[in-house]
């Protein structure tokens, strides 16, 4: 019996040094050799898109006169660019995000999410409680959609009430615009 089992031990071994010794002499027959995966997929919004998007944001608040910080997030909520206009409060960066984050998640204005609290404090809570620090359920969050595909999301912060929302509202029509301008 001790016989058959150490015999046994030695085939396993014996296996298991010839495909090790196959996968390093030939990588070519092992699914190492295909083609490196890239890390991410890309995103369907791109920088250039987002600074337009940012640009036209900022556009709108220069004209009023104000100070703002946009923030524009892929559909996986991973940041793609920033812009805090010169005066503009340091937090103001992690406002603006929140509620892109938020209008992300819950593929809506931040500006209707932020009812939650009068219509659903049910969910209201539960969404505060799940993402603590990464939601900010307060207007001037806007998701961004190719042919109703959610592809990201804008979010403002530093304005007044109302106003922060408009500044995205601006910033996606530039990118329309934008994207128009590509089709011809």
């Amino acid at each position: 019996m001790k016989h058959a089992l150490g015999h046994g031990r030695m085939s396993i071994i014996a296996f298991s040094i010839a495909v090790i010794g196959a996968t390093l002499c030939c990588p070519g027959m092992t699914p190492a050799a295909e083609a490196p995966r890239p890390l991410a997929p890309p995103t369907a919004l791109s920088l250039r898109e987002a600074r337009v998007i940012i640009d036209g944001a900022v556009a709108y608040a220069r004209e009023k006169k104000l100070r703002m910080t946009v923030v524009i997030l892929d559909e996986e909520g991973q940041l793609i660019s920033a812009d805090r206009m010169e005066g503009a409060s340091f937090h103001l960066e992690r406002f603006a995000k929140g509620k892109a984050f938020t209008s992300l998640m819950l593929r809506d204005r931040t500006e209707t999410a932020a009812e939650l609290s009068k219509t659903r404090p049910d969910r209201y809570f539960g969404i505060m409680n799940m993402y603590p620090g990464e939601v900010y359920l307060v207007g001037g969050g806007v998701p961004l959609a190719i042919d109703n595909r959610l592809v990201g999301a804008v979010g403002v912060a530093g304005l007044p009430q109302g106003i922060d929302e408009k500044a995205a509202e601006a910033g996606i029509d530039a990118w329309n615009k934008y994207r128009e301008s590509k089709k011809k």
